[in-house]
């Protein structure tokens, strides 16, 4: 009998970032699995202490430049240093495996034109284990995302979506099913994660911003 692995689900919107605009702006999300919840620093500046699996920090301001990014256990083994390019706007850097253990990729939070009736959405692939990706959300479909990829935001109605996860050789068989509410005057980036090191094991976590 073949193990069922169930997929874990995460809509909640955590640390929603209401500014507008942040110069040089910056925060940490950890999206890497098998590993000790991380503390994480940004040249001279401490992002987090503690970042589990599936958290992400609010923005902080960083000065412009190549700054090191720096990865540590709680008992100060250091994971990863890796200098990572810091611009004007506003970065999320995410935290993935890779087939070295871990690396960073910055994200660029860049803005989406929004009204009364409409959202925006994209979709970031971060599920080392899944590779490509299909997410179907309305008659939106992000097709093929690959991992390490952030696709460009869609503009969609405001509401209630369920978003439908498959692979793309098998679209019609659903790895998962997700309801998702979406705000007029918002954008979202769709993260998808691994919850285990399976290519079937994937989560999803949506982030609200208010940068139109």
């Amino acid at each position: 009998m073949n193990d069922v692995l169930l997929p874990q689900v995460n809509n909640n919107c955590r640390f929603c970032n209401f500014n507008q605009w942040m110069p040089a702006g910056v925060r940490i999300l950890n999206a890497a699995v098998n590993y000790n919840p991380f503390s994480v620093s940004v040249g001279n500046v401490n992002m987090a202490t503690n970042l589990d699996q599936g958290a992400i920090t609010r923005y902080s301001q960083i000065n412009q430049g190549y700054q090191t990014v720096t990865l540590s256990g709680s008992n100060g083994y250091i994971y990863l240093q890796k200098s990572v390019y810091i611009g004007d706007g506003m970065t999320t850097i995410a935290i993935i495996n890779s087939a070295s253990g871990l690396d960073v990729l910055p994200i660029s939070d860049t803005a989406c034109a929004t009204n009364s009736f409409s959202a925006c959405i994209r979709v970031a692939n971060l599920a080392y284990y899944s590779g490509d990706i299909n997410v179907g959300l309305g008659n939106v479909v992000f097709s093929s995302v690959p991992f390490r990829d952030v696709t460009s935001f869609s503009r969609v109605s405001a509401g209630n979506y369920t978003a439908r996860i498959s692979r793309p050789q098998r679209p019609g068989n659903m790895l998962l099913s997700v309801p998702v509410n979406l705000s007029a005057n918002r954008i979202y980036t769709l993260y998808l994660m691994n919850w285990n090191p399976s290519p079937d094991a994937i989560q999803t976590f949506l982030v609200e911003d208010r940068r139109s």
